[in-house]
């Protein structure tokens, strides 16, 4: 599977079950203590997964020198089982608002500035999402449309056009997915819903920002 060709791969078994036990426990740990099913900054309420972001296992997947620009910790459970619908990961995390060309529009989440950059720099980043638990595709599992990352920016009104044979991602605990954040992707809401904990790191190639703008997570 070709991850610049496809906009997406699956990487099976990169942690052992020994690791993935103290991930979870990690991540009870981080959901309870924000009070979230959903826990952006991740890495910095965790010095476990500051340290995960930068591991050699990962940091050999990425292309170039890469920078985390943003990790968030995701526990579905039966009580929190939220659809998602279509869309490409289309804003970055940044620490001010700057008057940038080519940056916009700008909005703020969780009391952080976000911003559209250009396609440019969403083309190099990669996504890798960590699996804490099993997820089939009657729990939730992510699903992708191969290939669309290639259109780049897809406006809203055009997505349905797009929709066409997409892949359900089944993953094991222990298993990664890589992803482009311009590839089409969602997620129904669960028929079986169990526990889904999912460590989400993206990362952008060192240099591609703007001189005077800085990742808010760098």
């Amino acid at each position: 599977m070709d991850l610049e060709k496809e906009g997406y791969r699956i990487i099976r078994s990169v942690f052992t079950e020994e690791e993935v036990a103290r991930f979870r426990e990690e991540a009870d740990r981080v959901a309870a203590a924000a009070g979230s099913a959903c826990v952006r900054h991740l890495r910095s309420h965790s010095g476990l997964f500051r340290d995960l972001a930068l591991e050699e296992r990962l940091r050999v997947l990425l292309p170039g020198d890469p920078v985390l620009a943003r990790s968030i910790l995701f526990d579905k459970t039966p009580e929190e089982n939220w659809p998602v619908a279509w869309h490409q990961d289309l804003t970055i995390a940044l620490r001010r608002q700057e008057n940038v060309p080519g940056y916009g529009p700008w909005s703020v989440k969780d009391g952080a500035p976000h911003v559209q950059p250009p396609v440019a720099l969403l083309r190099n980043m990669v996504t890798i999402r960590i699996h804490l638990d099993d997820t089939p595709a009657d729990n939730g599992a992510l699903a992708v449309v191969p290939g669309s990352h290639l259109h780049g920016r897809i406006p809203a009104y055009e997505v349905a056009t797009y929709v066409r044979h997409p892949v359900i991602c089944e993953c094991q605990s222990g298993d990664i997915l890589l992803m482009s954040p311009l590839i089409l992707h969602s997620s129904k809401r669960a028929v079986t819903p169990r526990r889904r904990r999912i460590i989400h790191f993206e990362y952008a190639r060192e240099g591609d920002l703007a001189e005077n703008l800085e990742w808010l997570e760098s």
